[in-house]
């Protein structure tokens, strides 16, 4: 059995590494927070095949000591390095991996690296039982499957499907043990429960986020967001289960917004987070909207709760399109870009309405907001890019188009380096939204504070 090394400092991402990385590329796991730990137990054991850190831990470059410790020493063990620019091959011993909840991209490179093949997966799937490290499975309530333990070379009942998990699990540890088996044919089902488990984890440091920092406030939030664009599609138990991350987060982004006097201290705590273009498009477009909402006669609380839901999955469909080509920004500029297939073009072309019908289907879904997300490119059956933007649109879908027209316009800016400055974003908006209804939307903009 190979052996990995992973340097993670996140609660969430350290789960879903060490169970995916076990079950589907069964190679063993040593999880350290620090990378003066995994410096040190490098060390000791040089018997790793893979490292993986992201690349900021502890508010450190972690990718930058780790890599000083391999050319001081002459280590030739491979290094995925996760959370960059984009996915890569940096040198003969260096990769990348851009987003840090794309897991399947992290499978993918790992299982190269460590010489797993489609047919070695294929039989692990074929042995009796499969070893899973315990910390993934601790805070399950009811074992999601059979869970065995192995003693004398042979498997024996833990724990039955559906009973109490949490003491047994103790007695193991407490055994000295860090690992628990389940059939293989019950891996899957593993996985699932613990992404369900995460879902309830990531909901609940939202809801008790009150007292946080605005950096912290907007680490959590950039986790549910990854989280959710990562493995809304995994499972119909997930998808139906995430409207309680996005609902959570519709509040904290209220927060983070009326926190923040200007947009530039905003957007540079998500630098600082390396937030995501979808995350850091969406956080801007609430900052906009908010600003609107209490500038127009008719705003309220209410309304940015519901705005902040929809920018959490207005754009989900495209998520999938930004992991794999995170070098690429601005939606309508996907459609004509030479990297997507046509299958990628169609859902573009397609993904407000797509996103539309997926939170119909959420019972905990705010009033209207399917058709606000519907309607969020101006076409309003969700399909395409409107040119000129119809006048019988709700005027809360008119301050969706907006924001969003701004976010790109400000963020066209930032990218180019240029200062941005309302003089020079409120003409292009107003060029863009010619109808009275939203030129008076786009006034209210005059005294935003960048």
């Amino acid at each position: 059995m190979s052996k990995t090394l992973v340097v993670c400092d996140n609660e969430f991402l350290s789960i879903l590494y060490v169970m995916n990385l076990e079950v589907y590329l069964a190679t063993s796991i040593e999880l350290v927070t620090t990378t003066e730990a995994a410096i040190a137990i490098h060390k000791q054991r040089k018997d790793f095949d893979l490292i993986i850190s992201l690349d900021t831990v502890n508010k450190k470059d972690a990718i930058k000591e780790i890599n000083e410790y391999r050319s001081g020493y002459a280590v030739k063990t491979p290094l995925i390095k996760v959370g960059h620019d984009f996915d890569a091959e940096i040198d003969a011993k260096t990769f990348a991996v851009s987003s840090r909840y794309n897991i399947q991209s992290l499978l993918k490179r790992s299982a190269g690296i460590l010489g797993v093949t489609a047919k070695q997966m294929s039989e692990m799937q074929m042995s009796a039982y499969y070893p899973i490290s315990i910390k993934p499975i601790e805070g399950l309530a009811k074992a999601p499957c059979n869970i065995y333990i192995e003693k004398n070379g042979s498997h024996k009942l833990l724990t039955a499907a559906s009973e109490p998990l949490e003491d047994n699990i103790k007695s193991v540890r407490a055994s000295g043990a860090d690992k628990i088996f389940v059939k293989s044919s019950d891996r899957l089902v593993v996985v699932n429960n613990v992404s369900l488990l995460l879902i309830e984890k990531i909901t609940l440091a939202l809801k008790n986020s009150d007292g946080a920092t605005n950096e912290k406030k907007v680490e959590m939030l950039n986790d549910g967001f990854e989280f959710a664009m990562a493995n809304l599609f995994t499972s119909e138990e997930i998808k139906s289960e995430m409207v309680s991350i996005a609902n959570a987060s519709a509040k904290v982004m209220g927060d983070v917004v009326k926190d923040n006097a200007q947009l530039k201290g905003l957007l540079a705590t998500m630098l600082n987070n390396k937030s995501g273009y979808i995350f850091t498009h969406s956080m801007i477009a609430s900052y906009v909207a908010n600003h609107i909402i209490k500038n127009v006669t008719w705003g309220g609380d209410g309304q940015t709760d519901k705005i902040n839901f929809v920018l959490f999955f207005h754009d989900i469909y495209l998520a999938p399109i930004f992991m794999k080509y995170p070098q690429l920004k601005f939606e309508k500029s996907l459609v004509d870009s030479p990297l997507l297939n046509e299958k990628e073009k169609e859902i573009v072309m397609n993904h407000a309405k797509l996103a539309a019908e997926l939170v119909v289907t959420y019972k905990r879904c705010p009033m209207g907001a399917d058709v606000l997300i519907k309607h969020h490119h101006g076409m309003k059956k969700g399909t395409g890019f409107a040119n000129k933007y119809p006048e019988d649109l709700s005027p809360l879908s008119k301050v969706l188009l907006i924001a969003e027209g701004f976010v790109e316009q400000f963020i066209g800016m930032t990218d180019a380096k240029q200062r941005p400055e309302m003089k020079l974003i409120i003409p292009k908006l107003v060029e863009e939204f010619t109808s009275p209804s939203y030129i008076k939307i786009v006034q209210t903009l005059v005294n935003l504070p960048l």
